[in-house]
């Protein structure tokens, strides 16, 4: 299989660029802003959102009946459970919920507890384990975060306890709308809603929240509450993890959400982020500081065990316990490493030649943990909607947690990456329209999902995912690819250029930063690392710039450059600091093998 990359080069919408060239934005500057977007904006949304201007959330379905039965439990001193995923959203969004009850609200933290299921033995939801142990509890009120909108049957049980469920959230609902059983269901997906529909599980906790604030000052019961901006960075360490949109034209509020959360970020507002940024390797956190180095830690235990140590690093009240939990984070991480690239080796094996449009599979001795990252790593490699499954709870550290009755049928659980113009989730509800009895459960919004099936069924539901796939793409021939903004004119090559890059942060989902081609002379090719890195001289009109290219080298083969050559390479602008001193350094994404006329060959 042909894996090389096709280069396709970003058109702008002119009536965006003309827009934001009158606005006084830089004409180089408006060129990226209006590749990525296709209706007019204000430079003020791409530069400097703010909290101030987010829309209200006021008119959310639900919210005035939710806000009321908080406030009545704040108020009467109840038990509350906040019912958590155990991802980076919605760990976020339960040290939102903590923090709010216990800082500003002056709630103590005896009234209150946080409840996470096991991601590997007892899956995703309000599990059937989850239900019960908050009916076993005293406590009256449950929030969820980041789940429950595809959980009416547990919400059920629980409601008749005499417990009242409200349930906050994100993902898409089910065809039956919002569970019937839950006291409210605020989630800006549902269809009765006109809110941001790219707003995270820990970004709908928030503005929950804010509107609590709202009305225990009206009623008075304390005379000041502390702002919830306050609160702000852990929705916008979510926002980037989760990866909701964050295009300017798209999300207003997700962008003023990371731009703010970024500033309390860097300032070490928290013991989290002391600890955080003297253990990072960039000088500055950025969005791509959260996704790469940030999120990936804390989200590692709820991979492979419990998730509580992440909330617990969040809500650290010192260095010294921020510390403790970040070393465990890290450890973590280390060992989901290892785990993925064993089974991201296994998952690339089954997908060569494969002639599909999606790329299904079920690994024997799987991992559940790091299914969702094989399969995007599937993605951007053959560029296909792809999913991983296994037995369900594979990787389970803990023997003693039984998964499968030796009576009944056994259960494959799967993780699902989509592609641009697929929405996963709805490729599932296309399955489960179809075929009503073959999935036993599924959840999740456009660019990933989970689902569980009877492992008997695997080859069918594989078979039946491939035809809702090729329903609902338009494009049948597919290929990874790389977008290309343009020839970067070598005197925009500088420090000055990349700094004014980052004011247009946050970069993400729908918001890729900048990915440049040039032709280079090649002065100087060295291996560092384990030798698959290269770090590279370049020459562009008589400027010598100095390169890093990691992976460029794959198991069995030789460097693919020579010193002397000329070649073309897509990059990116990246700072090095080494000493003290800061210095321009571009990050090679890709070799161009042919340039036609000066521009990418699309086949290259």
């Amino acid at each position: 299989m042909n894996l090389k990359p096709v280069m396709r080069c970003r058109q702008r919408a002119e009536n965006v660029y003309v827009d934001l060239m009158a606005q006084g934005v830089p004409s180089w500057i408006a060129d990226v802003i209006s590749k990525r977007v296709n209706s007019s904006v204000t430079a003020e949304c791409c530069f400097q959102p703010t909290l101030a201007k987010i829309h209200s959330p006021v008119d959310l379905p639900d919210m005035g009946k939710a806000v009321d039965r908080i406030v009545q439990a704040i108020v009467s001193n109840e038990k509350v459970i906040f019912c958590v995923d155990h991802d980076m959203d919605g760990q976020a969004a339960a040290a939102v919920l903590w923090s709010a009850f216990v800082q500003h609200f002056n709630v103590s933290s005896e009234r209150l507890s946080v409840i996470t299921s096991h991601r590997l033995a007892e899956g995703y939801g309000i599990s059937d384990a989850v239900a019960e142990r908050i009916i076993n509890s005293d406590a009256t009120l449950i929030i969820s975060a980041d789940k429950g909108s595809s959980d009416e049957p547990r919400i059920k049980l629980i409601a008749a306890t005499g417990k009242d469920v409200i349930v906050t959230d994100h993902h898409s609902l089910p065809v039956e709308g919002p569970p019937m059983s839950a006291f409210a269901c605020i989630n800006p997906s549902r269809n009765d809603s006109k809110y941001d529909p790219y707003v995270c599980g820990a970004g709908v906790a928030w503005l929950t929240m804010a509107m609590v604030r709202t009305k225990l000052l009206k009623i008075g019961h304390l005379a000041e509450i502390p702002s919830m901006a306050a609160l702000v960075d852990y929705v916008a360490v979510a926002t980037v993890a989760d990866c909701v949109s964050l295009r300017p034209d798209h999300s207003y509020t997700n962008r003023a959400f990371v731009k703010r959360g970024l500033v309390l970020i860097n300032s070490r507002t928290r013991p989290c982020w002391e600890v955080f940024c003297d253990n990072m390797s960039d000088s500055e956190v950025t969005s791509q500081t959260i996704g790469f180095q940030l999120a990936p830690a804390i989200a590692a235990a709820g991979r492979l065990d419990w998730a509580e140590c992440g909330f617990r690093f969040l809500v650290a009240k010192d260095n010294v316990e921020a510390n403790k939990h970040w070393s465990v984070l890290k450890q973590e991480n280390e060992q989901r490493k290892t785990i993925e690239r064993e089974i991201r080796t296994r998952a690339f094996e089954a997908a060569q030649g494969s002639e599909n449009l999606s790329l299904v599979f079920f690994l024997e001795d799987g991992h559940s943990g790091v299914h969702g990252i094989t399969a995007s790593r599937l993605v951007e490699r053959f560029g296909k909607p792809s999913a991983i499954f296994a037995l369900k709870g594979s990787g389970l550290r803990d023997n003693s947690m039984t998964l499968q009755d030796s009576g009944r049928p056994r259960l494959a659980s799967g993780s699902f990456r989509g592609i641009p113009g697929l929405h996963v989730r709805d490729a599932l509800q296309r399955v489960a329209d179809k075929h009503p009895q073959l999935l036993v459960g599924f959840g999740g919004h456009a660019g990933a999902a989970g689902a569980t099936i009877l492992l008997d069924d695997f080859e069918r539901f594989a078979v039946a995912y491939e035809e809702a796939v090729f329903a609902l793409l338009d494009n049948h021939d597919l290929k990874p690819e790389i977008w290309v903004d343009g020839d970067l004119d070598p005197s925009l090559m500088t420090l000055n250029t990349l700094d004014q890059l980052g004011q247009l942060e946050p970069w993400g989902r729908d918001f890729p930063s900048p990915i440049y081609y040039s032709e280079f002379r090649v002065l100087q090719v060295k291996q560092v690392g384990d030798g698959s890195h290269l770090k590279l001289s370049l020459q562009k009109d008589h400027c010598e710039i100095p390169a890093i290219w990691f992976n460029a080298i794959e198991r069995g083969a030789g460097v693919p450059i020579e010193v002397g050559q000329t070649v073309a390479f897509a990059f990116e602008l990246k700072s090095n600091t080494f000493r003290g001193k800061r210095s321009l350094q571009l990050q090679i994404i890709s070799l161009i093998l042919e340039m036609v006329d000066g521009l990418p060959k699309n086949d290259a």
